[in-house]
C-alpha cells in the first residue's frame, strides 16, 4: 500500500473537501483526487460520499480513519525518532507563526540569528489554521492561544499589545473617539468572523456592540492598511503599526487586552540542536523586544 494515499485520504476526511485537503497538502486537487481514486480502488469501496458542499466519509471510510490515524501517528513518531539522531546545528527548521509576528519580529531578527547559526535557515509558514506539530506540519510554532493539542513543549514568551489607528484624513473627517466606548459611533475596521476569539477580539467587539464594522479582514498588515488609506478605525498590534507614516495612534491611554504569545514544539523535536537553537533564539529576542511586542515603545 503507498502511504501517500493514506495521507492523502487523511486530508479529505479531515478538511471535508479535495480543494481543502490540497491547500493543506500545498498540490492540486487533482492529485488529491487520483491518491483518493487509487486507496478505493486498492480496497474496491467507496471510501467517501461525493457531495455538492463537500466529501463525507462512508462506513467503509470511518473504518479505515480509525486505522489511518493511528498508521499515521507511527510514521511521524519514527520520522522524530530519526530526527532526534541529528545534533548537528546545520539544517532547515520550520517555523509558523502569525503575519502579525513575522515581519516585524522574526524577519527583523533573521540577520542576528544568521551571525549566530549560520548553518541554520528558517522556513516561515504565515498560517491562520493551526498547524499539527505531531504531523511535523512546521517544527516550532508560535501561537496566540496556549494549546492542549499532542506531546509539546509549551513555553509563554511575551505579550502582544494592540492599539487603534486611523489617519488623519479620517480624523479630520470623522472626529477622534474620546473613550473606547465611543468607538460604536465610528466606522471601526474588524477581524473577519471565522477568527479565532481572543481577548483583545473580545474587547473590540464590545465596544462596538451592534454597530457593523465598515470592512473586515485578517491580517493585520490589511487592516493598517484600510485605516491608512481612511477607511476607518483598526486595531492592530503596536508592532506592525511601526515606522507606518500617515496614519495616528488614538487613545493612547487606553487598556486594551493583550494577546498571550506561546511558543511550541513537540517534545521529541525539542532534543534537535538546531531545533533547540532556534526555540532559544526566538525566547532570548521576544525578552530583548518585550517592551516592542507589549506596544509600550510609543
Amino acid at each position: 500500500m503507498n502511504w501517500d494515499d493514506l495521507r492523502y485520504f487523511l486530508a479529505v476526511a479531515g478538511e471535508g473537501s479535495l480543494s481543502g485537503a490540497a491547500r493543506a497538502l500545498r498540490v492540486n486537487p487533482a492529485t488529491v483526487s487520483r491518491h483518493v481514486d487509487a486507496l478505493e480502488d486498492r480496497f474496491a469501496v467507496r471510501l467517501f460520499d461525493r457531495r455538492q458542499d463537500g466529501y463525507g466519509l462512508t462506513p467503509a471510510g470511518e473504518k479505515l480513519l480509525a486505522r489511518a490515524r493511528g498508521i499515521e501517528s507511527e510514521m511521524f513518531a519514527l520520522g522524530r525518532a530519526f530526527d532526534a539522531e541529528d545534533r548537528g546545528l546545520a539544517g532547515t527548521v520550520t517555523v509558523t507563526s502569525t503575519e502579525s509576528l513575522t515581519v516585524p519580529f522574526l524577519i527583523r531578527n533573521l540577520p542576528l540569528l544568521e551571525q549566530r547559526h549560520p548553518g541554520i535557515r528558517l522556513h516561515l509558514v504565515n498560517e491562520y489554521r493551526t498547524l499539527n506539530l505531531s504531523r511535523r506540519e512546521a517544527d516550532v510554532a508560535i501561537r496566540l492561544a496556549r494549546p492542549d493539542q499532542g506531546d509539546l513543549s509549551i513555553r509563554k514568551i511575551g505579550e502582544m499589545g494592540f492599539g487603534l489607528y486611523a489617519s488623519p484624513a479620517y480624523i479630520e473627517t470623522h472626529g477622534t473617539p474620546q473613550n473606547a466606548s465611543d468607538l460604536r459611533n465610528h466606522r471601526v475596521i474588524d477581524w473577519l468572523d471565522g477568527f479565532p476569539e481572543n481577548a483583545t477580539v473580545v474587547w473590540l467587539r464590545r465596544q462596538i456592540g451592534d454597530t457593523t464594522p465598515i470592512f473586515s479582514t485578517n491580517p493585520a498588515s490589511a487592516r493598517l492598511a484600510a485605516a491608512r488609506v481612511g477607511i476607518g478605525i483598526a486595531l492592530v498590534p503596536c508592532m506592525v503599526a511601526e515606522g507606518v507614516t500617515g496614519i495616528v495612534r488614538l487613545l493612547p491611554d487606553e487598556v486594551i487586552p493583550g494577546v498571550d504569545l506561546w511558543l511550541l514544539v513537540h517534545r521529541d523535536l525539542a532534543r534537535l540542536a538546531k531545533v533547540r537553537a532556534v526555540l532559544d533564539f526566538i525566547y532570548d529576542r521576544a525578552q530583548a523586544d518585550a517592551d516592542r511586542i507589549a506596544g509600550r515603545c510609543g
